[in-house]
């Protein structure tokens, strides 16, 4: 007579730990050290919370609750206590968890919980983020009226002869994510740790289960983050420097788009360089582990090139390569290098020569970079210089996709700079305003002609949606813009570039411009992300161009968090100017939303102290740029800014 099967319902906790080979590979004593310090956390918790672990295999947990929110709760405080640790400097090193929890029918076999129920704890935890919670509808169901913690619908999912509608628990606003479809669902759960021994198994006690790295998708596993510095210029000259600048460019764009490689920005290497981190600093705060650094000599029409990559974390050289050539044969030597460094670092050939798109000749590279050079000036004076370099670059290939591209942003600098205006000082408002339009047709024009000479670049996409959202707005009713389509071509426009970006931080920022703009707020916030995801250190434009679409879609707590950064980098910034242009002012409008935030939340103090900050700032823009006199943008938001309004003219504006 077979022996009678003891089933139950039960809450199930799985635990997981993110990379966990990768790490040992790195650092086995450090890593078993922190998994130690973490196991002691969990074990606190559990029976803070009544929980009680019925398996282990290597570094996942698997443990029963009797209660729902007892179980979500303590994964909640786990992640919690996790996160402070990381952010400490006693961590031997950093570990990441994701958890799953499910309730449902398991079987009791010698001590031991088999069965669906455990199964679908485990397809939970894959399915979740790094240092996130992901549950089951039935636990759903339990926790939701006796908590005040917020869940993300991710929609139905189904593996197999499973089905189950699965919740993100939003530990922070950043972890929103869209609902994921059930296709790729399936993706996720095959290719995750033991999964497949999962589905294999069935029942069989987890006592036998094995984890199978080579099951593994490779996206999961923790990315290798490279940091490229700025090149050197070893000649006595200064007068090929453009070309040395230009291998930044080059290896960061080169590098980008792998799955397992996260290639840190531009603005991330200059920094770097600027303040001179040490191994420690690069280690601590960006993970970094290998440092690709090299050197340019041009001597006449020769030029030796050398670049060398370095694994700072166990200190080893990965790679060193010198190359001679004449200067003629740049464009060459770039790219020989770039698949020298995908080689060693197992990776095919994708696109390289990014940041150079039919720039052939050294001349065209050297207008190129010059431009960019007076464009970062940001004045009057420099625009000069600026435009000239440009039109010599036009002039060289009117059909080039660089060319026409660099011609559409021309227009749209020389707006910002207010030299798009009648001749004649009377001109009337609506003069003003066509002279202002007429620029940014024209830089639709040349950025429409790009997408046409390559329509498989982001770039020209974005571009032609930034410029086509502004001269809405600046018209307000549309006016001649709808000729070109207004802000429903702008957005379209919008999503296709994002469609095509590859892993490019500039990309996403610009993208996520064009997205508030249109009030397509999710896509905004999305795309922001994944900016802030590549790049540390983005521009304030960018920051601030997030605080508002967070605004604007309801996430103050993400607005608080961009509005003290923006607040931070300014007051750490080597150019502080106390804020007097136009151009700085968004440390003004970072007090002003953080004063609307602390306003909500009744907290008087912080809006004491921000209020004396805003003051401080004797930046006049703010208020003008609020009430829409410099921003016009501002226009289109004017129902949702009013609320801002209202609480600054309580408090009282510094005039």
């Amino acid at each position: 007579m077979p022996a009678e099967i003891n089933r139950k319902i039960a809450v199930i906790f799985v635990a997981d730990v993110v990379g966990y080979s990768k790490h040992m590979e790195v650092d086995e004593n450090g890593t078993l050290q922190s998994y130690n310090a973490c196991e002691i956390i969990l074990n606190k918790l559990l029976k803070k919370y009544n929980g009680s672990i019925f398996n282990t295999a290597g570094d996942s947990v698997l443990a029963e609750f009797q209660s729902a929110v007892n179980a979500v709760e303590c994964g909640v405080e786990f992640q919690s206590e996790i996160k402070k640790r990381n952010q400490s400097n006693k961590t031997e090193m950093n570990l990441e968890f994701r958890i799953g929890i499910n309730m449902g029918d398991v079987v009791n076999k010698d001590g031991n919980l088999i069965g669906d129920g455990v199964n679908i704890a485990a397809r939970l935890e894959a399915l979740a983020q790094p240092n996130g919670i992901t549950i089951s509808k039935s636990v759903y169901d339990f926790v939701v009226p006796k908590t005040k913690i917020t869940f993300n619908d991710l929609g139905v999912q189904k593996v197999k002869q499973n089905e189950f509608h699965a919740f993100d628990v939003l530990l922070d606003p950043s972890q929103k994510r869209s609902s994921i479809t059930r296709a790729k669902i399936n993706v996720v759960a095959l290719s995750s740790i033991g999964l497949v021994a999962i589905l294999l198994l069935g029942f069989i006690s987890f006592q036998f289960f094995q984890k199978n790295e080579h099951l593994k998708d490779p996206s999961l596993d923790e990315k290798q983050v490279v940091l490229v510095l700025p090149f050197q210029n070893l000649a006595n000259s200064s007068e090929h420097n453009f070309i040395s600048e230009s291998m930044l460019d080059i290896f960061v764009g080169g590098l980008s788009g792998y799955e397992n490689l996260k290639v840190l920005s531009k603005n991330t290497s200059l920094l770097a360089a600027k303040k001179n981190l040490q191994k420690k600093e690069l280690i601590n705060n960006y993970n970094v582990r290998y440092l690709l650094s090299g050197s340019v000599t041009v001597f006449g029409k020769d030029m030796r090139t050398n670049i060398e990559i370095r694994d700072i974390k166990n200190n080893q050289i990965l790679l060193s390569q010198l190359k001679n050539s004449k200067t003629e044969h740049l464009f060459k030597v770039q790219d020989e290098l770039v698949l020298s460094v995908l080689s060693k670092f197992n990776l095919e050939e994708d696109k390289i020569r990014v940041s150079n798109d039919d720039i052939e000749t050294i001349e065209e590279l050297r207008l190129l970079q010059f431009a960019a050079k007076e464009r970062e000036k940001w004045s009057r004076e420099g625009y000069s210089d600026y435009e000239k370099a440009l039109d010599k670059l036009y002039k060289i290939n009117p059909n080039g996709y660089a060319h026409n591209l660099s011609q559409a942003w021309k227009h749209h600098y020389k707006f910002r700079l207010g030299f798009c205006k009648p001749k004649s000082n009377k001109a009337s408002k609506k003069e003003r305003r066509a002279a202002s339009t007429a620029c940014f047709l024209k830089a639709i024009e040349f950025a429409t002609k790009a997408i046409e000479i390559n329509p498989d670049k982001a770039d020209a996409y974005l571009a032609q949606g930034y410029f086509l959202a502004s001269v809405h707005i600046l018209n307000r009713d549309g006016g001649r813009a709808n000729e070109w389509g207004g802000l429903k071509k702008a957005g379209e426009s919008a999503e296709k570039g994002y469609s095509l970006i590859n892993n490019n931080s500039y990309q996403y920022g610009l993208a996520g411009e064009v997205f508030t703009l249109c009030n397509k707020f999710e896509q905004a916030t999305a795309s922001f992300k994944k900016l802030f995801e590549l790049d540390d250190n983005p521009t304030d434009t960018f920051t601030s161009f997030y605080m508002q679409a967070s605004f604007l879609n309801n996430d103050l707590e993400k607005v608080k968090q961009l509005a003290k950064k923006i607040i931070l980098d300014r007051k750490n910034s080597d150019e502080i100017d106390n804020c007097k242009s136009p151009f700085c002012g968004n440390a003004g409008y970072a007090n002003v939303f953080l004063l609307y935030v602390y306003e909500q939340e009744k907290d008087s103090e912080n809006q004491k102290k921000y209020l004396r900050e805003y003051n401080q700032l004797e930046n006049k823009y703010t208020k003008a740029m609020f009430t829409g006199r410099t921003n016009p943008a501002n226009f289109i938001w004017s129902k949702q800014f009013k609320k801002i309004i209202e609480v600054m003219d309580t408090l009282g504006w510094h005039e």
